[in-house]
């Protein structure tokens, strides 16, 4: 019962990832790698922008990118502390007002492939990181509206990094 709520959860996600405009979908643009990484300076709004997907479930709330399009500045030595700090970004700025739920789990995953319609190929899907927190341990942001500089990965309570 689990594993098909689980799956049936991925599936959904991906589902509403996918739904775009009648016709060909555009061709998308993956963002260049930056020449220096600092969680304040990084363009979050701009990576997540119709690559994330929040949903509340039943006592958690759920973050769901695609960083297929992201994946050369995630790929690094530091790869574990970019994903934290991109997790925990994703956490700060969208978190959904008006939700309850303190418990948040965070997914992050690359869709390799697309069909000629643009949605994603279920067995292309690479998970990448997993993060889960509760809501009350994520900092605020500085008095600029940028984010610390910090050690992300130490925030989250359960941290998945797939090879």
């Amino acid at each position: 019962m689990r594993i098909g709520r689980f799956l049936g959860g991925w599936v959904l996600s991906l589902a509403v990832l996918s739904v775009h405009a009648a016709g060909p979908p555009p061709t998308p643009t993956p963002w260049p790698a930056l020449k220096s990484w600092k969680a304040s300076e990084v363009p979050w709004d701009g990576w997540f922008k119709g690559n994330v997907l929040v949903t509340e479930k039943k006592g958690y709330v759920h973050f769901f990118l695609n960083a297929q399009d992201l994946r050369k500045n995630l790929e690094t030595k530091d790869k574990r502390q970019r994903l934290a700090e991109t997790a925990l970004e994703m956490a700060r700025r969208l978190y959904p007002p008006g939700a309850k739920a303190d418990r948040l789990k965070l997914d992050i995953v690359y869709v390799l492939e697309r069909d000629e319609y643009g949605a994603p190929k279920w067995d292309s899907l690479k998970r990448v990181a997993h993060f889960e927190v509760d809501r009350s341990k994520i900092p605020a942001v500085d008095g600029a509206g940028k984010p610390a500089d910090l050690k992300a990965e130490g925030i989250f309570d359960k941290v998945l990094i797939h090879p």
